[in-house]
């Protein structure tokens, strides 16, 4: 692949490169060839120009090694979260709260216990909010690293069951809609969505205050440039 034989297909969610000579043309080399990955390359020691170099050759992140598992997986939900648009590892949707961390989903803070299936197509639904997916990105997403070959319409099995656990800790919560034709999207019920806290908070905000428009708000008349030269000169 470094040397540039042969075809590149990468279902892989990330890649970690190490020790190969030049990482910064093989990431440029895997940017050229379309590969969307995100990229974590380890160099040998500190250096800002190499770091620069290989950010800008396209990586995503550039650790010294020696490194610990745990920051790169961290460093890896990181990336995925920011092509998402998220601020952070929890998606909240009506009353159910998804952790993209690897944590067991919430419903008003108790824990919803759930495979390690459920979760991951749980995960997958949950990062595209609102939209529409399909049975195949849903199969790709879960199944692309291991190797299985699961029976036809798995995937519709696992939503059932996701959908009756959420079904039964929410109290009747329909949160999976089916797509006729194009697959699945994960929405809070019209009576399970939250209001908006914004205007609470600033109708509160401003009665602390008196209020941004409040007459009691004393008026400041502006000073002229002639005034505030004397002003000065005084």
């Amino acid at each position: 692949m470094v040397e540039g034989h042969g075809s590149i297909e990468i279902a892989h969610d990330a890649i970690i490169i190490g020790d190969v000579g030049d990482p910064e043309a093989c990431v440029a080399m895997l940017r050229a060839r379309n590969v969307t990955a995100a990229i974590i390359c380890l160099i040998e020691r500190r250096c800002a120009n190499t770091t620069a170099g290989i950010l800008r050759a396209g990586a995503d992140d550039v650790l010294v090694k020696p490194v610990v598992s745990t920051e790169i997986r961290a460093r890896l939900e990181a990336i995925r979260r920011r092509s998402y648009g998220l601020t952070s590892n929890a998606v909240s949707v009506g009353r159910l709260t998804v952790f993209l961390d690897g944590r067991d989903p919430e419903v008003d803070g108790e824990r919803l216990r759930l495979s390690q299936r459920e979760h991951a197509i749980l995960s997958v639904l949950a990062l595209n909010h609102r939209r529409v997916v399909s049975k195949e990105h849903i199969y790709e997403e879960v199944y692309g690293l291991s190797g299985s070959d699961p029976l036809d319409k798995v995937i519709d099995v696992y939503i059932c069951k996701l959908r009756k656990k959420i079904d039964t800790a929410t109290g009747g919560g329909r949160y999976i809609e089916t797509v006729y034709g194009r697959g699945y999207k994960f929405e809070a019920p019209p009576d399970h969505v939250a209001p908006d806290q914004a205007k609470p908070m600033l109708d509160r905000w401003t009665s602390a205050v008196g209020g941004l428009a409040s007459p009691r708000v004393p008026f400041i008349p502006p000073v002229s440039r002639r005034d505030a030269a004397r002003a000065v000169g005084r």
